[in-house]
């Protein structure tokens, strides 16, 4: 014969025996959160059983509880009236929780998406129009390299000076062109002048118009910079995205 018990701390519902209670004076230790109890203290009918008589028969078995000093701790059973509401409410909160992640996922990396995912681009730019975002070509700047580069006065005209520079995408799917930072310097390494060098400087409008940095490949650009004026010694160029 078994009766119903409550744990106080995570309110888990679970049966216990006669044999169990007389075994250790009703105490037990809940098998879903571990906190140990007095089980005669929350006890009530199983409603599928008779009621429990008014004295515990010794001890026979201790198959359905965990009773505290006993060398096996068999498990408690779980039968149909349990209650298992914070284990749903976990689960519920854990799927919404990873569903959010997803979600910012998604939109954190929607270029990159449309990129390797074709067919997902159509069903992303939609989305899109609706919260007010676009589908930009994947930006990872990790997977850009300046190969190369250089700073000499022209020539020609003894106040311009001439950057060219390599420009590598080491990533094997295609991505937005970057901005770049050229810092001049003087011989003490002080920065003296600095200038953000966008796409549109130094990408021609036919690479523009094109789908962006071809995967694999290499650019070489040249930019006339009127600085020479300043004197710079030296210069130092970085790659980023805004």
């Amino acid at each position: 014969m078994s009766m119903l018990t409550r744990c106080p701390n995570c309110g888990t519902t679970f049966r216990v025996t006669e044999q169990q209670l007389g075994a250790r004076e009703g105490r037990v230790r809940c098998g879903r959160c571990d906190t140990q109890f007095d089980a005669n203290s929350t006890l009530s009918a199983d409603p599928v059983t008779r009621p429990l008589r008014d004295k515990p028969t010794p001890p026979t078995s201790g198959s359905m509880a965990v009773l505290l000093g006993t060398e096996r701790s068999p498990t408690f059973d779980f039968g149909p009236h349990a209650l298992r509401a914070p284990s749903r409410l976990w689960w519920v909160g854990a799927f919404l929780l990873l569903l959010v992640l997803l979600i910012q996922g998604a939109y954190r990396y929607r270029g990159e998406i449309a990129v390797l995912v074709p067919d997902a681009k159509p069903l992303l730019e939609r989305v899109c129009v609706e919260v007010g975002c676009d589908v930009p070509l994947p930006r990872r700047a990790e997977l850009l390299s300046i190969e190369s580069s250089d700073l000499q006065a022209d020539g020609s005209h003894p106040s311009v000076m001439v950057l060219t520079a390599t420009l590598r995408n080491r990533a094997a799917f295609v991505q937005a062109f970057p901005a770049l930072e050229l810092s001049l310097t003087s011989a003490e390494g002080q920065t003296v002048a600095r200038r953000v060098l966008t796409p549109r400087d130094y990408v021609s409008p036919p690479e523009r118009s094109d789908a962006g940095f071809a995967p694999g490949s290499e650019i070489q650009i040249r930019v006339y910079i009127e600085a020479a004026a300043l004197k710079p010694t030296g210069y130092r160029l970085y790659l980023f995205y805004a």
